[in-house]
């Protein structure tokens, strides 16, 4: 196996939105990255002449096998005519950013590729679901994500986001979650009318514009999901009544760290489970969970008292009330690493 050089060209492209790097082959040591929800409830410029395909591990979950596979696209940011420089024999170029230390995660190029070449996409998704998705009915939204993608497992590559959920609203722990289904197949059929969108993408778009909505932060999904054909297995999702070191062991089961599971269960500061205004997406649940509401109280669920009563949660409980933009940005992280959990993706 080869590995790659990148020669940062990057000033001569500033007006691009990320930077380009020149991928040309090295004789040396192969390169390789080794890799590698909430809880169940009830509502209460590559030449025309080839094409090179590069192995990379993410430390992403996927559904797929270990090693994504992608390709870039021709781009038109570089003269193949006026450039042998940029492209020689093999060269090809490659929308990357440095972390290893020259690859961006995958995720945030991925959603820089929707952002340039589904744009319209993108932004007719967004479109219908907010014509749909008001913030009285955000919460039920978020929910959907989380049962469909929390249904992930890392020792088998089973469950995430794959749009399963359409096959699983019947099950106990997704009462209730037929009407925010129904109301995403309304805004699905209008993105349909123009182009096809997978439920997984619908789904995943939607929670992120559900959190906005609310007044959270900002998410880009990458897009290019592709739906499963049958439901994910049962029992998978993390139970209500689980105390913080079952929940713990849960999320890692799924790949999520403590600091992750806390963030995440930050979604619970919207819906009527007690935590503040039920349509502000802000760090109230935090501030509450530092009251330590009683067991026998009707703030949240017991899962959510739990987190309070261990100290690793606690701690992060605590930075989390006392930051609200350190909150959105670890939320915003673990979102879009809950949704991209389990994928099957399109060819890029």
């Amino acid at each position: 196996m080869r590995s790659f050089s990148c020669i940062d060209i990057s000033s001569s492209n500033a007006h691009k939105p990320i930077s380009l790097y020149l991928i040309r082959p090295l004789e040396m040591a192969p390169i390789t990255s080794t890799a590698a929800l909430l809880c169940s409830s009830t509502p209460s410029i590559s030449t025309p002449s080839y094409s090179t395909t590069f192995p990379f591990n993410f430390s992403f979950p996927s559904k797929s096998p270990s090693t994504v596979n992608f390709r870039a696209n021709p781009l038109p940011a570089v003269n193949a005519a006026t450039s042998d420089h940029v492209l020689g024999r093999r060269g090809l170029v490659l929308a990357l950013t440095a972390t290893l230390p020259w690859m961006r995660p995958f995720s945030e190029c991925t959603a820089a590729k929707a952002a340039e070449s589904d744009g319209s996409e993108y932004e007719l998704m967004k479109e219908e679901i907010r014509k749909v998705v008001t913030k009285g009915k955000a919460a039920g939204v978020l929910r959907l994500v989380f049962h469909d993608a929390g249904t992930y497992q890392i020792d088998d590559n089973s469950g995430g986001m794959d749009g399963s959920i359409v096959y699983e609203l019947d099950r106990p722990e997704n009462k209730g979650l037929k009407t925010p289904f129904k109301i995403l197949e309304k805004a699905k059929s209008e993105v349909e009318a123009v182009h096809p969108v997978s439920w997984a993408d619908m789904i995943a778009v939607a929670g992120a514009e559900a959190v906005s909505i609310c007044g959270g932060p900002t998410i880009q999904v990458p897009l290019g999901r592709l739906d499963s054909k049958e439901p994910d297995p049962e029992g998978k999702l993390p139970e209500e009544t689980l105390d913080a070191s079952g929940l713990k062991q849960s999320f890692q089961t799924k790949g999520f760290s403590t600091q992750e599971l806390v963030a995440l269960s930050g979604a619970h500061t919207i819906g009527n489970k007690g935590f503040g205004n039920p349509t502000v997406f802000d760090n109230t649940y935090f501030k509450i969970l530092l009251e330590k509401p009683s067991s026998g109280s009707m703030i949240g669920l017991p899962s959510d008292r739990a987190l309070a009563k261990d100290d690793e949660c606690l701690s992060w409980i605590t930075k989390y009330a006392e930051d609200q933009n350190l909150f959105f940005e670890d939320f915003k992280t673990a979102y879009l690493k809950l949704v991209n959990s389990g994928a099957r993706w399109k060819s890029l």
